[in-house]
């Protein structure tokens, strides 16, 4: 039961069926638990080991474990994981591998793509989208340029990043909605950056 407990804890309460079980939980005492109330099913084969309703970071979750090998956060999800956006109601952004899939389920979105490995956090868990990633996935996906400024300043404000460290990941992509606009929002924000408000300093191991 001890590694149960600790892929609990690391999961924010958020374990699969198959996790359950190794764990050492029959499937008869999982059953019991969800039906009495102990547990709940979020989504086919994911339980949280809590009643009541689930938190984001237990959400977030949820939905990388639903999603299966690959599946990381992306978007605002991964950006409210990394402290770039405050948590606020919707689905959970997910990014998986473009050749698989995955059925569909209530408040999941599922991006695909060739590069989603290369496009992963080396360290941060839960797997997420790095923080250049997430940021040009945010400013392509705005409304407008001031959108994607926002994206963009709040980034390097909070010095999470830097319009360099954006740039690069930029070339990178060969395709990118409103690419012509993020460009040009990025050599603003380079051109500003001694200007930004200093936050904390991100340790090196978390960007």
């Amino acid at each position: 039961m001890a590694q149960l407990d600790e892929t609990t804890r690391r999961q924010h309460g958020v374990v699969t069926r198959q996790q359950a079980l190794q764990g050492g939980i029959s499937a008869d005492v999982l059953h019991r638990r969800v039906r009495t109330g102990r547990w709940q099913r979020l989504m086919p084969g994911i339980y949280a080991t809590f009643s009541d309703r689930p938190p984001p970071a237990a959400a977030r979750w949820a939905a990388i474990l639903y999603s299966g090998p690959g599946a990381m956060l992306c978007h605002r999800s991964a950006a409210e994981e990394a402290g770039l956006a405050e948590p606020g109601p919707g689905a959970v952004h997910v990014l998986i591998p473009e050749r698989r899939r995955v059925r569909p389920a209530s408040g999941v979105v599922v991006h695909r793509s060739r590069h989603a490995k290369a496009r992963r956090h080396p360290h941060r868990r839960p797997p997420q989208t790095r923080l250049e990633e997430t940021v040009l996935d945010l400013a392509s996906a705005s409304a407008d340029a001031e959108e994607a400024l926002h994206w963009i300043t709040t980034a390097c404000a909070r010095r999470l990043t830097t319009p360099d460290r954006i740039a690069h990941a930029l070339q990178r992509r060969t395709r990118l909605a409103r690419r012509r606009e993020v460009t040009a929002v990025l050599a603003n924000a380079a051109g500003h950056t001694s200007a930004l408000p200093r936050w904390p300093t991100v340790s090196a191991d978390l960007r």
